[in-house]
């Protein structure tokens, strides 16, 4: 059975957040049309992955903007979401794309469960100033779980660590 296919067509707002502790987090885009909100949860090797493609990709644009529009639109930080998702999915694939003519970025989801063949399951258009806010949340987002090891990069619990990159324990980390 083909799963169900959402297109958001332009959002309000999109957003990432964590949910749990360090160790324990779920991660998520949140995503806003006028009526919908989507949470659309990820891993977060695809997060980090995300945000490297919408950095990207917004390298890659930066001389037809100049051509038009030299300020992308600026947007405040987004309260935290309280409410609940219309649509909620396990994300397999991403895709992320720019669209000349309407000027806007193209964000699609393809649910954990859908063949290679099969369509997006989910759709939006972004702005380019909600793309790299984006950007800058997924960072800061990774960047406040748990502090990993400066040698072997394992995430550290606390207390001593045995680091095979120093052959031995590292105290303290």
């Amino acid at each position: 059975m083909p799963a169900e296919r959402h297109d958001f067509d332009i959002v309000a707002r999109l957003d990432t957040d964590a949910v749990g502790t360090p160790g324990n987090r779920r991660f998520r885009l949140i995503v806003q049309n006028d009526t919908d909100t989507a949470f659309l949860w990820l891993e977060k090797e695809q997060l980090q992955a995300l945000g490297l493609a919408v950095d990207q990709l917004l390298m890659k644009v930066r001389v037809l903007w100049s051509r038009s529009n030299p300020n992308p639109q600026a947007r405040p930080p987004s309260p935290p979401f309280e409410g609940r998702a219309t649509v909620e999915m396990r994300v397999g694939r991403l895709g992320l794309g720019y669209d000349e003519e309407s000027k806007l970025f193209v964000l699609i989801a393809h649910d954990v469960e859908a063949g290679p063949d099969d369509p997006p399951t989910f759709r939006c258009l972004c702005s380019r100033g909600q793309l790299a806010r984006l950007s800058e949340e997924i960072t800061a987002v990774v960047a406040a779980g748990r502090p990993r090891c400066p040698v072997c990069g394992t995430p550290l619990e606390g207390g001593s660590h045995f680091c095979p990159g120093s052959n031995g324990h590292l105290p303290g980390s």
